[in-house]
């Protein structure tokens, strides 16, 4: 997106958006749509993928997509929006958010609490991971029809840590040095300089108190 006189502004307004479309008409997604999605991302250049979408199924052909894609793109999935834990804590473990070469998103409202649709990561550091929450209640999108409106779900919080991976990627465009692992790190640790002024920048424009 770009800055206009309406409509709305992206965090990372200056990124090229491929738009691909991995789930079904009846909003179901097949692991065969979702492993050709992301193999077509990656074989075209993507720098990051975002993936509003998550269950509880382990996929093969997903995880060896992902796998794939990794190497060369900065991986983000939504948490799911189930009020619950993961499943160390008597819940539920969702994917793709939860495998440990992606990041998985949970919501924050608008006080940087996390949001009481949400998910969450129940032990930090066991089997499925969650890494950050961000900004997923009342996020201001679009709708097909030149529309807008206001929505909630770790399916609006993930783009946003998809847009700070981007802005992040922008600045160190060498994959070879700086490897996709390097920007995951840059966003997920709370030491990061660029990671501070990531957090900085968002609270600013999209909530005060936000998480990341």
């Amino acid at each position: 997106m770009s800055p206009n006189n309406g409509g709305g502004v992206g965090l990372a307004y200056g990124a090229k958006i491929m738009a691909i479309k991995a789930g079904q008409s009846t909003g179901s997604f097949a692991s065969s749509d979702i492993a050709k999605a992301v193999k077509y991302a990656a074989d075209n250049g993507a720098d990051v993928i975002n993936m509003s979408f998550g269950g509880i199924s382990k996929s093969y052909l997903v995880e060896e997509a992902l796998i794939d894609a990794s190497h060369d793109c900065v991986l983000v999935a939504a948490a799911g929006n189930d009020s619950a834990p993961t499943a160390d804590g008597g819940g539920i473990d969702i994917y793709p958010a939860g495998y440990n070469y992606v990041i998985g998103v949970m919501a924050a409202d608008n006080s940087g609490n996390l949001a009481k649709f949400s998910n969450w990561d129940f032990i930090i550091g066991e089997n499925c991971e969650y890494e950050l929450a961000a900004p997923g209640v009342n996020i201001y999108s679009t709708l097909p029809g030149d529309r807008y409106a206001c929505w909630s779900g770790t399916s609006m919080a993930a783009p946003n840590v998809a847009a700070a991976a981007a802005i992040i990627r922008s600045k160190y465009t060498d994959k070879n040095k700086y490897t996709s692992r390097f920007i995951m790190g840059q966003l997920v640790s709370a030491t990061s300089s660029i990671a501070n002024m990531l957090r900085r920048f968002i609270i600013i424009v999209i909530y005060p108190r936000a998480m990341i």
